[in-house]
């Protein structure tokens, strides 16, 4: 089997046992993943079953960043997703601190209008992972209730 081949076997088994939307089943597999296989390599794999499960499985998906957002790979994955949803906002003429700002958790702080402007032309895939780094003022509202 060559690199690209071994590369997307493990990926279908991480998407499998992802699948089941068990935390406990799916932190034993990526120790397992850390121990038999290289942590970057592990890494990787994360990352592509998110977009792969973006693109093929969104509750998946959803479920994987809920549970698993403080999970190295997809910290730096959000990390990614913020700086191009910023560059989505300063492409649209979007000014940080005038029409967007940050919350002290880095979440992108918006008015709904500015987001419904970002999302207008955004894939459902990328919309996904969008949703997870934005923040309107009525989800703060919600969050200190």
């Amino acid at each position: 089997m060559n690199n690209l081949e071994l590369f997307h076997f493990h990926l279908e088994r991480v998407i499998y046992a992802l699948k089941f939307q068990d935390k406990q089943l799916v932190e034993y597999w990526i120790e397992h993943l850390h121990l038999s296989l290289d942590y970057q390599y592990t890494d990787s794999l994360l990352t592509a079953a998110v977009f792969e499960l973006s693109a093929t499985d969104t509750d998946t998906c959803r479920w994987v960043l809920d549970n698993f957002s403080d999970c190295p790979p997809y910290t730096d994955l959000f990390e990614s997703v913020t700086r191009f949803a910023i560059g989505k906002l300063i492409q649209k003429g979007f000014i940080l601190g005038q029409d967007f700002s940050f919350t002290s958790e880095g979440k992108i702080l918006l008015n709904v209008n500015t987001k419904t402007t970002l999302m207008t032309d955004t894939s459902a895939s990328d919309s996904l992972l969008i949703e997870k780094v934005l923040l309107v003022p009525q989800q703060i509202h919600s969050l200190t209730i």
